[in-house]
């Protein structure tokens, strides 16, 4: 361990909602110290913005944060990026990575968890191939370093999210071969009733389907990937339409000819640093499903221990800005700091009031049952270990039907990615085959390192 690290506050993540708790701290002169492991702070949201920087930017999204990067950008705010952190005890000691150099204990009085959602997926045949993408990736490999996939692309999946994305590789010059929404065209219309005081988000989507019109990009509804085909590479999309039940209507099928395909179908918090650190969960579908559970001043079931964001339910940015601030008032409460206790009231009714787009929003991303169910036998499921969707089926008829079991007979989340990408997949897949609720499925345990380490930090 090359040396420690004392502070007041150590926030993990340094999204929006990361940024919004360090400048609230910040007017208090507490010693905070931010760890994220990306080039750049602001979360997906405003990934594009090199820290310290020009924040025009941030002032355009969050006319009501005018001053979060300057806030922010004081000497009793300590920024460490390209830092990750590993693991978090009971006693609030931080174990992180650095570079991937050199390792950092850290011991603050305080630890706001911030570490945001990451998508999910429905596995099809070839989706393994190269050109397949998840719709988060593409917009990170736009936002953050300027790159564009391909000339053509389908955004296929399911929610706003594939407009956001499609919208956002026009603006780049590229050209959306078609959006195949596996949701309803009405839901598009939904959005501007439970969207309303989300004011930036419906501006936002307004601009992005006008581009879409005028562009004349198809967009099919109740349509979703029935297989990804090349030979080497993406090459064409086969898609076709759905019932109400998410079941393929024969007859319908049609090919796409593109290069890239980008899929998502929702977001799942990241909760293993909560996890790990001991903090208990809960389970609400309107939330996004497991999520950390927290008291009204967003203190998790560990003393010192916030929690905040994405990882509290998903909900986007907007709120997770609020939940930012609330939780840092709530530190500073715990602290013995004054509060403004005014400004904690009008905070709380915000999230209130946004919180009917997170659940309209949750519940979009419900995928149906039948879709897991006829995932075909030979697509992967996990691929870090080559576990098949076969496999699965043949472990849970042999009763191997939970998580914890598959784990042990199959590997499944084992490998690289540690269950970040098949964990949530299997948990749906387990629900669909036993005719279980998804809360019935707990999210596996974890372990320090929570990721990939560097042996070089060790020997350092």
């Amino acid at each position: 361990m090359i040396f420690k690290k004392r502070c007041d506050v150590a926030i993990v993540g340094g999204g929006v909602c990361g940024l919004a708790a360090a400048a609230t701290l910040a007017d208090q002169k507490l010693d905070v110290l931010v760890l994220d492991e990306n080039r750049y702070l602001g979360g997906q949201v405003l990934r594009s913005l090199p820290w310290p920087g020009n924040a025009s930017g941030i002032h355009k999204i969050f006319r009501s944060r005018p001053r979060l990067v300057d806030k922010t950008a004081t000497p009793s705010v300590t920024i460490l990026n390209h830092t990750q952190v590993m693991g978090i005890d009971k006693d609030l000691e931080i174990l992180a990575e650095k570079d991937r150099k050199e390792i950092i204990g850290i011991r603050p009085q305080m630890v706001l968890a911030a570490t945001g959602a990451r998508e999910t997926f429905v596995p099809f045949p070839g989706w393994t191939l190269p050109g397949v993408m998840a719709a988060g990736g593409v917009q990170t490999l736009m936002k953050g370093a300027g790159v564009l996939p391909g000339q053509y692309m389908v955004v296929a999946g399911m929610g706003p999210f594939l407009t956001a994305v499609a919208g956002l590789f026009l603006k780049n010059k590229g050209m959306p071969t078609a959006i195949l929404d596996f949701g309803k065209r009405a839901d598009t219309c939904r959005l501007l009733v439970h969207g309303f005081r989300q004011g930036a988000k419906i501006l936002e989507g307004v601009r992005n389907l006008t581009g879409i019109f005028l562009a004349g990009v198809p967009c099919r509804y109740r349509t979703m990937v029935v297989a990804a085909q090349g030979s080497r590479e993406l090459e064409k999309v086969v898609a076709a339409r759905v019932d109400s039940l998410g079941r393929i209507i024969g007859g319908t099928g049609k090919t796409y000819k593109t290069g890239c395909l980008a899929t998502g179908w929702g977001f799942v918090p990241n909760l293993e640093l909560p996890m790990q650190a001991g903090c208990s969960l809960t389970h609400d579908p309107d939330l996004g499903g497991w999520v950390v559970a927290v008291t009204h001043d967003f203190e998790t079931s560990i003393p010192g221990i916030f929690a905040a964001g994405e990882i509290t339910g998903i909900a986007g940015a907007s709120i997770s800005m609020i939940e930012g601030e609330l939780a840092a008032l709530g530190i500073l409460k715990k602290l013995g700091r004054n509060v403004d206790v005014h400004r904690m009231a009008a905070l709380q009714r915000q999230r209130k009031q946004s919180l009917s787009f997170s659940t309209w929003f949750n519940r979009l991303h419900r995928v149906p049952d039948a879709v897991f169910c006829a995932i075909p036998d030979t697509v992967l499921i996990c691929r870090c270990e080559h576990i098949t969707m076969g496999e699965i089926k043949t472990a849970v008829e042999k009763g191997y039907d939970t998580p914890a079991m598959l784990k042990k007979v199959l590997r499944c989340g084992m490998g690289l990615c540690q269950g970040r990408t098949c964990g949530p997949v299997v948990n749906r897949i387990l629900a669909a085959l036993t005719r279980r609720s998804a809360e019935a499925f707990p999210v596996l345990p974890v372990r320090t390192p929570v990721k990939q380490v560097s042996v070089r930090s060790f020997l350092r």
